[in-house]
């Protein structure tokens, strides 16, 4: 209730953007897949052959499978389901899950579970999004009392980024199940490294000259410290991942 709240409030802070008039509402629940090196060929033939049986239709379960990239878990799948409908979490896919038991249940380990929301006030979708299989994901873990900072800044920056024009999208999700403290991450869509790496230079500057234009002189350094300083010790972690396309739903 508590963040409810403050997100209220903080929607007099930073002004409402026009960008989606009636913004759907993802909630995702997300596990991680450990699967042996020589298992991967078989993992990923199977995966894809579920997924197209069982995930491909508008009225079944829709899934999404990244392979991470970096850290303790690299060389590892994440497999996220999405909906609009948290209630869908409540359906079971009886005969789907059935078939991944049989065929990709003994090629891996699932490694917890994790629920998340998509917060819509925070992300960023450009006016004609392209799809990028890079993520660049950051993740935060803030302190109670630093709040409002934290979600002052993340505010902000989606407005920089509507009125400088960035090209690539922003995705903010929240943990509500499965994590330790107030953890976020914020989710970069570019297009490889090569994409990333071009994303940060001219387009970033862009869109920090806007937020000082927007919030004043050196407010996007000032705001960003602030949001900093609002995290737990060793509260943000980087993470790459690399959307697979053939192992997740068509949209």
């Amino acid at each position: 209730m508590r963040k409810n709240i403050l997100l209220l409030a903080l929607l007099t802070i930073v002004p409402t953007i026009a960008q989606e008039d009636t913004p759907q509402q993802w909630f995702m629940r997300a596990r991680v897949l450990q699967v042996d090196q020589g298992d991967i060929a078989d993992f990923e033939k199977a995966v894809a052959k579920k997924t197209k049986m069982f995930n491909s239709e508008d009225d079944q379960p829709r899934w999404i499978t990244f392979r991470i990239l970096s850290g303790t878990q690299a060389n590892n799948y994440l497999r996220m389901q999405l909906t609009t409908d948290i209630s869908d979490f409540d359906n079971e896919d009886i005969e789907g899950n059935q078939y991944w038991e049989k065929t990709v249940g003994p090629l891996h380990t699932s490694l917890g579970n994790r629920y998340w929301q998509r917060s819509n006030w925070a992300s960023y979708v450009p006016e004609n999004p392209k799809q990028m299989n890079l993520r660049r994901i950051i993740y935060y873990n803030y302190k109670d009392e630093g709040e409002e900072d934290f979600w002052r800044f993340r505010g902000r920056v989606k407005r920089a980024m509507t009125e400088s024009g960035y090209a690539s999208r922003m995705s903010v999700l929240v943990c509500n199940s499965g994590c330790n403290g107030n953890v976020v991450q914020v989710r970069f869509h570019h297009d490889g490294f090569a994409g990333q790496n071009s994303d940060y230079g001219e387009p970033l500057q862009s869109m920090i000259s806007k937020y000082n234009e927007l919030f004043g002189e050196d407010a996007y350094e000032q705001d960003s410290g602030k949001a900093s300083d609002a995290l737990e010790e060793n509260g943000r972690s980087i993470r790459h991942h690399e959307l697979i396309p053939e192992l997740s739903s068509g949209w």
